[in-house]
């Protein structure tokens, strides 16, 4: 099993660099290789929560190679994170720009102003 998973990590390592390789991409393929990356992380993820669930594989490792992965994974978890709420942030400034009014906010304008609501 992980001589194939270690097999299949590396075609999908080699897929992400030829999207990253690719000359000339416009948004739609940009789009592509983010959706590619997540789902490799997503898999990635999957099988990391497996080994994690199964004792029996935990064990194998001695707590100087479990303090490293520990560490290394937390790494990459925050870097992740720190990256998710700056991107998370940037889009929701641009989404309370553009935001349209919600109903509840135009009924209380219109009250205030002349007590008639309409809808646009």
């Amino acid at each position: 099993m992980s001589g194939r998973w270690v097999q299949e990590c590396k075609k999908i390592l080699d897929q992400i660099k030829k999207l990253e390789d690719v000359e000339g991409r416009d948004r739609l393929d940009m789009v592509r290789t983010i959706r590619f990356t997540l789902y490799a992380l997503q898999r990635s993820v999957s099988g990391w929560m497996e080994w994690i669930d199964n004792p029996d594989i935990m064990a194998t490792f001695s707590l100087e190679e479990l303090k490293e992965i520990s560490k290394s994974l937390s790494k990459l978890a925050q870097s992740f994170i720190e990256y998710d709420c700056k991107i998370t942030s940037t889009v929701q400034k641009d989404l309370t720009v553009t935001e349209p009014e919600t109903p509840s906010e135009s009924i209380e304008k219109a009250k205030d102003k002349t007590k008639v609501f309409y809808i646009k």
